[in-house]
């Protein structure tokens, strides 16, 4: 028998992601040797640029051994880690105007590790994290499940393409006060996952002011940072001047190499916090979330290297990423789709619900299952991510082009028998 907190989070359901991802893993598709496999264009995975990564993994010198690395050493980041990502941060996201210091900088093993230690650090069971909807369904999970924060959705509409107003977020902050809730915090999610937007300047100092204003903390997840494709401006929380902010001690950055550089099995988060008792908090729970000193060594290397990002990685990256999203709009252009224009991220937000019998959850699901059970194709339903118009879904279209166009065909197989 297991604990109550094991039966009920993990025996009793399965989380929906992590389920259908398990189903596509065990069964994936291959133009030469499964034909009849799963399609998964529903995990946000970037296979683009793999041959460009293998090309420089393999690359003489990347991988090597000291003996220090194989005890417990760089269990919150080495020292090399940590100051090269002071640099690389600096350069990619503050453009060298405002240097970072790695004394602000924590590694953990993964941007879900970091959301769930800046919860255990941030709240008490039962306090409020707000975030927009729809949003990426494992923010909930990263956040309740092991550390029991209330991650608590503020409903955007498709009327207006899902305009982000900090005016909601202020709704809801003092409803939750009359009700006696304790909010800590709101999570913003920059370029955003699902829809692709880019957020304004302007508007991340809107949220940093309304944080201000009610003492609340300010997590931004930025893992899709270096995946804008089109020519939006983007601003990082790291490049706002710390004397422009209020109170730094409320503004925590997040980012990662799973997205940007494909790179989900290095399992390597970044939190920038200028708050110290916070990095205390970091530092002391470093044994559950520190990750191999081998790996860091090669993230070392990897984003050392100014030339290949700057003059071969990024660019094709952000090329591939162009192409591949104008092949999921020539392929379903003939049915009539509504499409919130992503301009980064390796997804694009489409309504299918002209393809609905009814304007209903239950019609949205039974859609799912006539794509997944049917098609052998997953994406992920819109009111999985809360949205609580029916019809929308999420498709990747970052997987390898002849997996992303048998993904397509299948979609649009199914579609047009729907009707």
């Amino acid at each position: 028998m297991l604990s109550r907190r094991a039966t009920n989070t993990y025996l009793k359901s399965e989380e929906f992601l992590m389920k259908s991802f398990m189903k596509c893993y065990a069964d994936p598709y291959c133009q030469q040797t499964n034909q009849d496999g799963m399609v998964n264009l529903g995990t946000a995975i970037n296979q683009l640029c793999e041959d460009i990564i293998s090309e420089k993994l393999n690359e003489t010198g990347i991988f090597e051994h000291q003996p220090s690395w194989q005890h417990y050493f760089g269990l919150n980041g080495t020292p090399d880690f940590l100051q090269t990502l002071a640099d690389f941060l600096t350069r990619k996201f503050t453009n060298d105007e405002d240097p970072l210091s790695k004394e602000n900088i924590r590694v953990v093993n993964g941007v879900s590790s970091s959301l769930e230690a800046l919860a255990w650090s941030l709240c008490d069971p039962g306090d409020i994290i707000l975030t927009a909807l729809p949003t990426y369904s494992r923010f909930f999970a990263d956040m309740q499940e092991r550390v029991e924060a209330k991650v608590i959705g503020v409903h955007l509409s498709d009327e207006d393409d899902f305009e982000l107003r900090p005016e909601l977020f202020e709704q809801e902050i003092l409803l939750r006060k009359e009700k006696g809730e304790v909010v800590r915090g709101i999570l913003l999610c920059n370029p955003h996952n699902p829809l692709g937007k880019v957020y304004s300047r302007d508007l991340v100092m809107e949220f940093i002011d309304l944080c201000t204003k009610y003492d609340l903390h300010l997590l931004v997840d930025e893992v899709y940072a270096l995946s804008v494709f089109d020519s939006t401006p983007f601003t990082s929380i790291l490049s706002i001047p710390r004397e422009e902010i209020p109170n730094p001690n409320l503004i925590h950055f997040l980012w990662g190499l799973s997205k940007d550089f494909g790179l989900a099995g290095f399992r390597t988060g970044v939190i920038h916090t200028y708050n110290k008792d916070l990095l205390k908090s970091l530092d002391g729970m470093s044994i559950f979330t520190s990750l191999p000193a081998h790996i860091q060594q090669v993230s070392v290397k990897l984003l050392g290297d100014q030339r290949w990002i700057d003059d071969v990685y990024i660019p094709t990256n952000h090329a591939r990423l162009r192409e591949s999203l104008q092949l999921v709009k020539t392929m379903l252009g003939d049915l009539n789709l509504r499409f919130i224009r992503p301009s980064a991220g390796l997804f694009c937000w489409i309504d299918f619900s002209a393809y609905l019998k009814k304007s209903t959850k239950e019609e949205e699901i039974a859609m799912f299952e006539r794509l997944f059970e049917k098609g052998k194709v997953y994406i992920v339903p819109g009111t999985e991510f809360g949205c609580i118009k029916p019809g929308w879904f999420r498709i990747i279209f970052t997987v390898n082009p002849d997996v992303l166009k048998e993904g397509l065909r299948r979609i649009k197989e199914i579609l047009i028998s729907s009707t």
